[in-house]
């Protein structure tokens, strides 16, 4: 598997994944939203789950295309790779066999098969695919899908470093993009550095209940991780003042834009008076 990634990430390096832009509804964009931070937590049964869910009301192209990579996703997250190419299959069938994100899950499940060829010839189909797209923004884009998959499905964090500063380079008024540094730094609990994205996408104009949504989460989980609890009555006994300030700042700005999480309101009830 290992000779398959190097040769994916070598053409990658080269060029990126065709543009994918998602037309859903509201509520159907919220349910993808909640899996994909299942699938972020490796929760992969219970992404599976939500997938097979959204599938019962969620049923436009876009849709149907993501919720069958998301099935993938679980599903190579499980182990189960022969259900994962099924999955890939019909995201790529649906889309007329134009899905990247498609061909990356398929290619990703034919690697750990052991299908060196198949594998090989998947990523051959997304290079063919990229290299016909010349729009700069829906290359950008790519960029910072090929950045997501590094990092979340194959832990490649320099790859995925790479790939979305090369999005962040096509296309700089993205915010998103510099909302997804501010996620990986997150991830990585450099929780100063991702507040510098994060305030950088707020100046960008984005500061919207998502946004805050982002921030007051992030601010959560830094002083969770730090002291070892999610008890809102042991947090607030052990916060600093300027970590009670930071939380509770960001917290009573998304509740304020519409955040509806009972234990976040539960939280900044019993905390941020």
């Amino acid at each position: 598997m290992k000779g398959i990634l190097i040769f994916a990430v070598y053409f990658f390096t080269c060029t990126a994944l065709a543009a994918q832009t998602f037309t859903m509804g509201k509520d159907c964009r919220e349910k993808d939203g909640q899996a994909l931070g299942m699938l972020k937590e490796k929760k992969y049964p219970e992404a599976l789950e939500a997938y097979q869910l959204m599938a019962k009301s969620c049923k436009t192209k876009d849709a149907k295309e993501t919720i069958a990579v998301g099935k993938a996703e679980a599903y190579n997250g499980m182990g189960k790779f022969e259900d994962a190419i099924a999955a890939s299959d019909a995201a790529l069938k649906v889309t007329k066999n134009k899905s990247l994100k498609g061909l990356f899950q398929k290619a990703v499940a034919q690697a750990r098969l052991k299908q060196n060829d198949a594998a090989n010839a998947t990523f051959a189909k997304m290079i063919s695919l990229t290299e016909k797209n010349q729009d700069t923004k829906a290359r950008a884009s790519n960029y910072a899908i090929m950045s997501a998959f590094h990092w979340r499905q194959l832990n490649q964090k320099d790859s995925a470093y790479y790939f979305l500063d090369k999005a962040v380079n096509l296309d700089p008024s993205n915010a998103n993009f510099i909302i997804q540094r501010g996620d990986m730094l997150a991830d990585e609990n450099k929780y100063d550095l991702a507040f510098e994205q994060y305030d950088k996408a707020v100046a960008m104009g984005k500061a919207d209940l998502e946004m805050y949504t982002i921030r007051s989460n992030a601010r959560l989980k830094m002083v969770q991780q730090k002291y070892g609890t999610n008890n809102a009555q042991e947090l607030r006994s052990k916060m600093t003042s300027a970590e009670k300030d930071q939380v509770c700042t960001e917290l009573n700005k998304a509740i304020s834009l519409g955040l509806k999480d009972m234990q976040q309101d539960m939280f900044a009830s019993l905390v941020c008076k």
